[in-house]
């Protein structure tokens, strides 16, 4: 609410008001909540927003493969704290991508592991950002130290 009204204070001034996030303001940003509380407040307000490139396209590419293909079914699943609803989703997804994985990281490589979808697994810390780090077949990397922009894509059905 004190942001929403700090960037009122420059709006009811006449000016314009940039924010500006990493991926796409609609995809798990920030930028939601203080653009749903300005709205809230002041009605009148208007929001215009430029779509960006969201993590998962973006370590997709940086990864050189397509997100997927043909009829595959996607699942995105946001900061996961606990891993029973990977369990479910491996049943019947293609394609499972992690956002913000590292603070899971040991016991999603542990369900993978069960799976038998290492090898098809894939992590990127700080896709498109020059310190970018990328990890495929996480066969031997159960003990990963991932910063928080970490993303992890598995192929369930390759």
């Amino acid at each position: 609410q004190v942001a929403a009204e700090q960037v009122w204070n420059y709006l009811g001034l006449g000016q314009d008001v940039a924010f500006v996030c990493e991926g796409d303001v609609s995809f798990y940003s920030t930028f939601t909540y203080l653009a749903q509380m300005l709205q809230q407040l002041h009605p009148e307000s208007l929001i215009q927003t430029v779509p960006g490139v969201s993590s998962p396209m973006a370590t997709a590419s940086v990864l050189g493969l397509p997100l997927t293909i043909r009829d595959q079914r996607l699942v995105v699943l946001p900061a996961l704290y606990n891993v029973d609803e990977l369990e479910k989703v491996l049943d019947w997804a293609d394609v499972v991508v992690l956002l913000k994985v590292s603070s899971v990281y040991q016991q999603v490589w542990q369900v993978l592991h069960r799976h038998q979808l290492l090898e098809n697994a894939y992590v990127v810390e700080r896709a498109t950002l020059p310190e970018q780090v990328i990890y495929r077949n996480l066969c031997d990397r159960p003990n990963l130290a991932l910063p928080y922009f970490s993303l992890l894509i598995v192929k369930v059905n390759q």
